[in-house]
């Protein structure tokens, strides 16, 4: 699951490695929050408006996840820059054009989550801290499920609501995944694809029990205009979850486009939602 770029200069960084002095720069939250609970040194991290971890502090900011700053990355003389794969191949070239080592990680899933921990692991010589970390996940992971066997199926609509879409998440989403792994039913079933467009109509016939709603960018704007639009459209005060008001947002800290480690945290939170515990 892991695609690398390697530099021209091999041997330099060969070197660098066998010596210890890695100089790493991570370009998303999440691939930080990952190296740093591996207890890997991150000397370049992303721009934003999210905390990162404290032993972050004092690296140099290379600019947004989508669009980072290539020469303040160059400046840091790399060893690695490591990134997630779902910005596509011309983001990757980017890197390769410009001689930057480079390796891509999968967080679309938990399990890809799991395999990005693994691998980093190894390439970092940090494998006990990522086993550690594995069965942290595992253990929620199977806490979760146990906990849901004893409680009745919740039929759960996932929503996935940007600036002006508004789309549904299936079980092939991250955020999909988690309902089925903590005992919620998927009202929409398909597989071939994380996100579909819907009709509403369609939507009010099934009649989840909940519906949540995954928001992604300027998230206050985009909630106001999705409780605006379900406050005024007929279709949707069909659906009996509106009409009694089972619409729950996600925090956005908390789920997210991309797996992070606050699944742990996470997968607990969101039991309580679909199972209605501390209502």
């Amino acid at each position: 699951s892991m695609i690398s770029c390697s530099s021209n200069n091999s041997e330099e960084k060969s070197i660098a490695v066998g010596t210890g002095e890695e100089v790493v720069v991570a370009t998303s939250v999440a691939v930080t929050e990952i190296l740093d609970a591996l207890g890997v040194k991150v000397s370049g991290v992303p721009t934003t408006s999210y905390e990162l971890p404290e032993n972050t502090e004092g690296a140099v900011e290379i600019g947004n996840p989508m669009s980072p700053d290539l020469e303040i990355i160059k400046s840091l003389n790399p060893t690695v820059v490591v990134s997630v794969d779902t910005l596509g191949s011309d983001y990757m070239n980017l890197f390769t054009e410009n001689n930057i080592p480079s390796e891509f990680v999968s967080l679309e899933s938990l399990d890809g989550l799991k395999e990005t921990i693994i691998t980093l692991g190894e390439r970092f010589e940090k494998n006990d801290e990522a086993k550690a970390l594995i069965e942290e996940i595992e253990g929620k992971e199977l806490e979760v499920k146990e906990k849901a066997e004893a409680l009745e199926d919740t039929e759960v609509l996932v929503l996935f609501a940007a600036p002006g879409s508004t789309m549904i998440a299936t079980s092939k989403s991250y955020i999909g995944s988690l309902v089925e792994i903590v005992g919620g039913k998927n009202i929409i079933e398909d597989n071939s694809t994380s996100f579909t467009t819907y009709n509403k109509e369609d939507l009010s016939m099934l009649n989840p029990d909940k519906i949540l709603v995954m928001v992604h960018a300027l998230p206050e704007e985009t909630k106001a205009a999705l409780e605006s639009e379900m406050a005024s459209d007929v279709a949707w005060q069909n659906i009996n979850a509106v009409k009694e008001g089972n619409v729950i947002y996600l925090d956005n800290e908390y789920f997210g486009m991309s797996a992070n480690l606050k699944v742990i945290e996470g997968l607990d939170m969101l039991s309580d939602i679909v199972h209605g515990i501390g209502e």
